[in-house]
């Protein structure tokens, strides 16, 4: 149920780069926002400082936001936007299934994988998902750099064949009424298959290399990996049900080019020494390659090497084996 003004009530689940780039556009737009963070520090930190965001037209404001960490669990609200990390999932299913029936909640994770997990604690009505493409960067626990145009997709996992649900097509507005590039699908796993491809290419060989997505493009060898690997992850597609051609390589290149200055979510994670998505990216399409009987070399290695430098970083020993 929305608030007696008739705002939509929103909680953004997540005070990283994406979080905190959704919360601050919602709440310039005149949305009732709250950011549910890991801390209770950037929690507090946000609630006294405010949220300033950079746009990408280099202009710069700071807005105000209520904040509190997970540990308070979860405020009411009409909908949650779920922008923690894959790894971060399992943590948040006990507050999860306490949510009241008439909420809705959207997922915005990388990789695949989430859409089981959430099943077993949110019924199909109240689920959604969200494939984002805008670029954002984290510069503190208070400030966040739109870096890339994009669009966010949502809507169910699969087709249902009903009408629209009431709520989501309000935030859909909501959103679009904040400049964000909001469209209602009737499924998302299509979309999801080719965001996962993408980030199969992009993420692990931005975080080898430390480099911008657009600088992917500007090398022969990087982009003829590129090619090579989605070679592969599009075999694992067809595989799936999911065609994969000329055009989805073409949104890939067209991906980097519009996200140029971005530095990748994994990226990110490997400059923080934090653990990184790519046990559900790569290692997600190097899973169903065996079940296919399809090889996936270049995946499975990708997977080694990011793991292995995440672990030097962080001084674990032995690798995620998750």
């Amino acid at each position: 149920m929305q608030s007696e003004t008739g705002v939509m009530q929103i909680v953004v689940v997540g005070g990283g780069s994406v979080g905190l780039l959704f919360a601050a556009r919602l709440a310039r737009g005149g949305q009732d926002v709250a950011v549910v963070t890991r801390s209770s520090l950037q929690s507090n930190q946000l609630s006294r400082e405010g949220l300033t965001f950079h746009s990408l037209d280099g202009a710069r404001d700071v807005v105000k936001i209520r904040s509190q960490p997970i540990e308070n669990g979860l405020p009411f609200a009409d909908l949650y936007l779920l922008t923690v990390k894959q790894t971060d999932l399992p943590g948040l299913l006990p507050e999860l299934r306490r949510l009241h029936d008439s909420a809705r909640v959207i997922a915005l994770q990388n990789g695949m994988g989430h859409q089981e997990l959430l099943a077993k604690s949110l019924s199909e009505h109240q689920c959604y998902f969200a494939i984002n493409t805008e670029g954002a960067k984290r510069l503190s626990g208070t400030e966040v750099r739109h870096t890339g145009s994009g669009v966010v997709r949502i809507g169910p996992w699969e087709k249902n064949h009903t009408e629209n649900d009431a709520l989501v097509s309000s935030f859909v507005a909501a959103a679009a009424s904040c400049g964000i590039h909001a469209h209602l699908e009737d499924a998302i796993k299509p979309f999801a298959w080719r965001k996962l491809v993408a980030n199969a290419l992009i993420n692990p060989l931005t975080a080898l290399f430390d480099i911008s997505n657009g600088d992917l493009l500007e090398n022969r060898h990087t982009l003829g990996l590129m090619r090579e690997l989605f070679a592969e992850a599009s075999a694992v597609a067809e595989a799936n049900g999911q065609k994969m051609g000329e055009e989805q390589w073409q949104e890939i290149v067209t991906i980097c080019r519009n996200t140029s200055r971005n530095l990748s979510s994994m990226l990110q994670d490997v400059k923080r020494q934090k653990r990184t998505e790519v046990q559900s990216i790569n290692g997600y399409l190097a899973l169903k390659g065996k079940e296919a009987g399809i090889s996936t070399p270049l995946h499975e290695v990708l997977l080694r090497l990011i793991l292995l430098k995440t672990d030097m970083g962080t001084g674990e020993e032995g690798g995620d084996s998750k």
